[in-house]
């Protein structure tokens, strides 16, 4: 049974799915270069180009409606990644405040067919990994470097014009941050005026004990030591 389809909420500015003809194109490349690549073995053991090509078929069929079966959107506050078909659904939402920075991704092929995949890297940073220093993927002159990891549940896998969809989510990306930064601006301006309102009924009180021990010691209750002492006691807590 296929899964339900998933309500994305919100206004959607943006929507898309995988660009299928490049996934068959690579599919038919890869399958010619492999088998001219081992055709001499074929060639010895003829069962065996059958069982590859079995085997091939069977592989690209699964992977291409794993991957036609994704949908991809973005929101007025995030994207959404969404994948429903007969293994079930699955999605995952990014709110704006959550992504970090936003790649683009193409090969060969991929430009030709002008798509790409949009990779987002998020502000937990799990989608940036690091090779091993002394050697392997992403080590440079023995120093350690970042590389970027693609996944289904972090990317937008090949679709169309990936430049303009980076561009949509970057605008909105700041437009968050600018909204962010005048909330935090306005919340202190807030917190500053609740502040000086409280010092300012603060001084009013200590104004008005100062009067009062003026008072007394015109009337002689207490000594001149004495309202000096105490007088020197409410500046200070002031």
């Amino acid at each position: 049974m296929v899964g339900s389809p998933v309500s994305t909420g919100r206004a959607v500015l943006w929507s898309g799915k995988p660009y299928m003809v490049k996934t068959v194109v690579k599919f038919i490349i890869l399958y010619m270069l492999i088998t001219l690549l081992f055709s001499w073995l074929f060639v010895i053991v003829p069962q065996l180009f059958t069982i590859y090509t079995i085997a091939a078929l069977i592989y690209f069929v699964f992977y291409y409606y794993w991957k036609r079966a994704h949908a991809y959107y973005v929101k007025e506050n995030g994207i959404l990644i969404t994948r429903s078909w007969v293994f079930g659904t699955y999605q995952r939402e990014l709110t704006f405040d959550r992504i970090q920075d936003v790649h683009v991704q193409q090969g060969f092929l991929a430009r030709r067919f002008k798509c790409g995949s949009v990779v987002f890297v998020t502000t937990a940073g799990l989608e940036v990994g690091y090779a091993v220093a002394g050697g392997g993927k992403g080590v440079y002159g023995g120093a350690m470097r970042p590389y970027l990891m693609r996944t289904s549940t972090n990317a937008f896998l090949d679709i169309r014009m990936p430049w303009e969809v980076r561009e949509l989510v970057m605008k909105k990306i700041v437009a968050w941050r600018e909204a962010f930064q005048q909330q935090r601006i306005a919340t202190a301006v807030e917190r500053m005026t609740e502040k000086a309102q409280v010092e300012s009924v603060g001084r009013r009180s200590i104004v008005e004990e100062l009067a009062k021990l003026k008072e007394l010691l015109d009337k002689g209750a207490i000594t001149q030591e004495e309202y000096e002492r105490l007088k020197k006691k409410l500046i200070e807590s002031l």
